[in-house]
Formats: structure tokens, sequence, C-alpha cells
């Protein structure tokens, strides 16, 4: 975290995210049907046939670096609050922090601190995926750092050739398969320039569903329905969703509630039923 901080504090200042400290949850609705959710989920899950969406397994551990001091604690209540919601479990404070939002001034620099004193932060991206991340000329740079172990849980064993095999009594299935990715941390790095006119509930809610998404920027652009499209770059903050919505509630409700050693396209359609039905619980001018 010293490094972190070091890193972030070591360029000018730029106005910080507006103060919006509230004890409620507010979350912005959208019209609700089978096509908006399809949509949602083809902004946010990559489309690979044999991608899974993993989860933290251990007590999610929040660290804030580079906002002031009221600001950062209005972050951090906001993100507890709402991870709350979620069925997130969190961990207790003075944890070692594997859920990082950072803000700084430059995120190339960011990184490529990273790359060359801390990799442990950058753990199996690769250096081309490093690239990527560092040269993107947005204002968020965003990953997650996981591993593949076998569907019970048990980690990889790497044999004398140095090839990580699995020992596993799981069979695979047409619906389930015998590995998963379970998440070890999560970094999001923002620029302060991009916060001008953002409030600490925005910047809260779209680290939170951010860092628990595992969207590609460089890939697909995030769906209006969501928070995620704070610094999609075609609208102000004010225009913007002042929360994260329903469909992101709904979202990470279900990438909670849903296995993580099911194949791609049923673990998919499981979480977009899950998410319909957690929609349909609103009333409907909610939705």
């Amino acid at each position: 975290m010293s490094l972190l901080l070091a890193l972030a504090l070591a360029s000018g200042t730029i106005p910080a995210p507006t103060s919006s400290a509230s004890d409620e949850i507010i979350v912005e609705g959208s019209r609700n049907s089978k096509s908006v959710a399809n949509k949602y989920l083809g902004g946010v899950l990559p489309s690979s046939f044999d991608f899974q969406p993993g989860r933290f397994e251990d007590r999610l551990c929040l660290g804030v670096v580079g906002l002031p001091e009221k600001l950062r604690s209005e972050v951090e209540a906001r993100v507890r609050r709402v991870a709350g919601a979620t069925n997130v479990t969190l961990a207790a404070p003075g944890c070692r922090p594997n859920f990082l939002i950072i803000v700084v001034d430059d995120k190339k620099a960011m990184i490529d601190g990273m790359w060359r004193q801390k990799q442990s932060y950058l753990y199996g991206l690769g250096e081309a995926a490093v690239r990527r991340l560092a040269n993107d000329p947005g204002p968020v740079a965003a990953w997650q750092v996981s591993e593949l172990v076998g569907a019970d849980g048990i980690p990889l064993q790497v044999d004398r050739d140095g090839i990580k095999r699995m020992f596993s009594l799981t069979q695979p299935s047409r619906v389930t398969t015998t590995t998963r990715t379970r998440l070890l941390g999560s970094v999001v790095v923002i620029e302060q320039k991009a916060l001008v006119d953002v409030t600490t509930t925005q910047l809260a809610d779209f680290a939170l569903v951010r860092g628990l998404t595992p969207i590609e920027p460089q890939e697909r652009v995030a769906p209006g329905s969501s928070v995620l499209s704070l610094f999609n770059g075609t609208l102000g903050p004010e225009d913007a969703p002042q929360s994260l919505t329903w469909w992101d509630l709904a979202f990470l409700k279900a990438l909670a509630d849903t296995s993580s050693d099911r194949v791609a396209s049923v673990q998919r359609h499981e979480i977009r039923d899950k998410m319909l039905k957690e929609m349909a619980k609103l009333p409907a001018q909610q939705r």
C-alpha cells in the first residue's frame, strides 16, 4: 500500500470528486425486458465460449488510495453498504486489501510503476495485457487477479516438468466443468481529471461494479443501463447514471449466486434468468 500511495500522490492535485454522503442505497432504474438483460450482459461479459466469470471466495477487503480523508471515508462507506446489499462478504477493518480503488494523476505511470516494482498487483496478466491497460486512452484501467482451481477448490499442481495439472474426482458434464476461476484481487485505477463533477456515490458504485465485473473495455462498450457507462466519454457526470442501476444490482446479486464451474453459455443464461427474477420483484415504475 505504501508504494501505491506514493505513486498516487506523486503528481499535482486536480479537483477531487464531489461529496455525496448518504445512508441510503439509491439505485437508478430502467425498463425491464429480456432484451435489456441480454444487451447488459453483452456489454459486461466477454463473449468467449470458454469464459468463466470468477468470484471472490475470501472476504472482500477494500483499500482506497489517492483521495482526501473525508472523500475516502465516503467512498469506503458507500462500497460497504452496496456490497452488503449484494451478498458480497466484507472483511473486518485492518485486513490486507484485495480490492483496490486507486485515484491517480497518470494511470500509465501508475501501471508502469507497478510493473517495475510491485508485479504482484498484476499477477497473471502478462506483459502484453499490462501494456494494453497502460496505453488505453481512457481514464480508467481495471483488472482482476485470479487463479484457476479445480471445481472442488483444489489448486492445480505443478509436476516435475513445470506443467500445471489438475487432480480431482469431479467429473465434467454438459453443464459443469472440472475447473473454476477464483478471484484473488481486483484493482480499479481512475485518473483524477476524470473525476471533475463526479460524486463519491458515482465513484464508489462504478468502482465496485467494475471491480467485480470481468468487462474488457478494449472490446466492448458498457451499456447505458449500467453505472459502468460513467466514463464512456459520451455523457457527462450529470447525465450519466448517478448511482448503480437496478440492472447493476441484479447482476451483482446473480453473479454472487451462480456457480463458477458452469460452462460459459449455461452460466450466462443462469445469470440472466436470476437478473430477470430480481428485476421482477421491483414495482413497475422502478424497472
